[in-house]
């Protein structure tokens, strides 16, 4: 499973007399790196029996091939940004060497670079063996085999199997028609990403309710919505169904539910969200390691939920961290390809700020930048309707004093 990320910098001290990017102390700081990470510097390897993987040193390790270096056509923006890296993500990584590669893309405007990363994410596991022995890898076979037999773990496969014979009656059943291609997943990746305020989220947070994850998929909804609506009555639009891993006391658990897309305004549409989400948070006594562990916990998660979007919050950055001197100023999460899914979406924290990259199959979502613009229009919305006055309260009519008839008063 590939997963990354984009990151965009501040050229800072890395930037060159003629305006490029000094690749050579990336370089050097990656080889120190790798002497602290050994698995940059291992493959991966079938053991003895065939069965199970190890990670062997590359004797062929050469730094200038997994650091890469490239430029966009100046002065580069992020739509052309936004092309690389698909095409970065649609290569699959080389299997006879060591799952990872950093591109050094220079070219971009106001002075930045960029740094696209990506990675098997077997090198993230913290049980993953290295190379040094079969035997340990043997008694680890024999431990999972003898576990898999014990019967409380049979009966939770029994479990498992039942839930999941449950979730191929409910395909069969029900069919949401959604703005969603439903081609064969393929190697071909679209990307792209938009970020919104902080500031922003938390004034819609205040005056509507809701969680961040609730506010970015409401605002997805009117997103999918608008797209949709071209050509379609709202009432026919129908739903999606969104997978959202979420930890939850030490456990990633992947609850389920529909994201309706016929909601009359931005403000009903928050609302269905809040009330079909089922909430989960996060265990601050077990984060994971790095915003690309969480990632990939997540994704591994998510995988074969079969749903329509898997959305994936992050914690990210809660300020932002700098290379050799130069200040990070954006970190878009790419989400690994996961199959029976047409949408993945990844909500991360950079800051205040809060970054969403969109990531698809090019056969079932060609273009994802009308999602995005679409998107960020949607949360536009949101925005003005928090920014409104509260309505008062209708004045309660007062009860009139019938007038009274003078001419009756004077007969009388």
């Amino acid at each position: 499973m590939q997963l990354g990320a984009v990151l965009v910098f501040d050229a800072g001290p890395l930037s060159l007399r003629h305006g490029g990017i000094d690749v050579d102390r990336l370089r050097a700081w990656t080889s120190k790196r790798s002497a602290e990470l050994p698995r940059l510097l291992e493959r991966r390897t079938p053991s003895a029996w065939g069965v199970l993987e190890v990670f062997r040193p590359d004797p062929d390790f050469q730094l200038e091939y997994h650091v890469r270096h490239t430029c966009l056509p100046r002065p580069g923006d992020e739509r052309a940004l936004k092309r690389l890296a698909a095409r970065v993500f649609s290569q699959e990584l080389d299997p006879g060497k060591p799952l990872w590669e950093l591109w050094l893309v220079e070219g971009l405007d106001a002075g930045r670079f960029a740094l696209i990363g990506k990675c098997d994410s077997s090198l993230l596991e913290p049980g993953a063996r290295s190379a040094g022995g079969l035997w340990s890898a043997g008694e680890g076979l024999v431990r999972g085999i003898a576990a898999a037999a014990a019967p409380p773990r049979l009966l939770s496969r029994v479990g498992s199997g039942v839930r999941f014979a449950l979730d191929l009656a409910e395909e069969a059943l029900v069919t949401p028609e959604a703005p969603l291609g439903r081609a064969n997943d393929g190697p071909h990746r679209r990307i792209d990403w938009l970020t919104l305020a902080g500031e922003d989220l938390a004034a819609i947070r205040a005056r509507l309710g809701g969680s961040e994850r609730d506010v970015v998929l409401s605002a997805l909804a009117g997103g999918l919505q608008r797209i949709a609506a071209r050509g379609a009555p709202a009432a026919e639009l129908g739903a999606v169904r969104v997978a959202t891993p979420a930890r939850v006391a030490g456990n990633t658990t992947v609850p389920r539910f529909r994201l309706k897309l016929d909601a009359p305004d931005a403000r009903a549409r928050l609302f269905s969200v809040r009330a079909a989400s089922e909430r989960s948070a996060r265990d601050p006594g077990d984060a994971p390691e790095s915003p690309l562990h969480e990632l990939a916990e997540l994704s591994r998660a998510a995988a074969g939920r079969r749903a329509d979007v898997a959305a994936l919050e992050l914690q990210g950055f809660a300020a932002a961290p700098s290379l050799l001197g130069s200040r990070l100023r954006s970190f878009v999460p790419v989400a690994p390809p996961l199959p029976g899914f047409a949408l993945e979406v990844a909500i991360a924290r950079l800051g205040d700020a809060r970054i969403v990259s969109l990531c698809s199959d090019a056969a079932r979502l060609a273009d994802l930048a009308p999602l995005a613009d679409a998107t960020a229009a949607a949360f536009d919305e949101l925005r003005r309707v928090a920014a409104q006055p509260p309505d008062k309260p209708a004045r309660k009519a007062s009860a009139r004093r019938r007038p009274r008839d003078r001419r009756i008063e004077a007969e009388v």
